[in-house]
């Protein structure tokens, strides 16, 4: 009698452990998904900003009068496309503005100094995009945004500031 209510007892304790499962599979499932898109935008932020840096000092400041006008994103874009290799990931975008953060606006000559700031946006799609399993829903946004500036000067070469 007594190994038989032990018998029952045991197999009611293993099937409460499987509806237990059940129940937790979606949820667990879900933010294994989301870790997994964290470490994903992690590790492309990093690469990028390591990339962004490289091609930036590189390609971006050049002694010629024309890139030091405007300076040289479409250079420091294709440099950080090719050596990422993005395929489907994601995308990547390169701003330069040129920035007069100690002139004054009333005089009209300055001799503080001119930089040009990069703006390098890279936007990743997480995978993926919309899934439901057992009523649980992930659907993340549509892009997760990495965003890198440096500051450049225009008229000498590899000078960061």
């Amino acid at each position: 009698m007594v190994r038989r209510f032990i018998h029952i007892w045991a197999r009611q304790n293993n099937a409460q452990m499987s509806v237990e499962l059940a129940v937790l599979m979606p949820v667990v499932l879900v933010m294994s998904l989301v870790v997994y898109n964290l470490a994903r935008y992690l590790e492309l932020g990093m690469k990028f900003s390591a990339e962004c840096s490289h091609a930036i000092v590189n390609l971006g400041t050049t002694g010629t009068s024309a890139a030091q006008q405007i300076g040289n994103p479409m250079a420091v874009q294709q440099a950080i496309e090719k050596n990422l290799q993005l395929k489907d990931v994601g995308e990547v975008e390169v701003q330069v503005r040129e920035r007069n953060h100690f002139a004054v606006k009333t005089t009209t000559f300055s001799f503080l100094p001119k930089v040009h700031e990069y703006l390098c946006i890279l936007r990743i799609k997480p995978w993926p995009s919309h899934f439901v399993i057992a009523g649980i829903t992930f659907s993340p946004p549509p892009f997760m945004t990495y965003e890198y500036r440096l500051y450049v000067d225009p008229y000498r070469s590899g000078v960061v500031v």
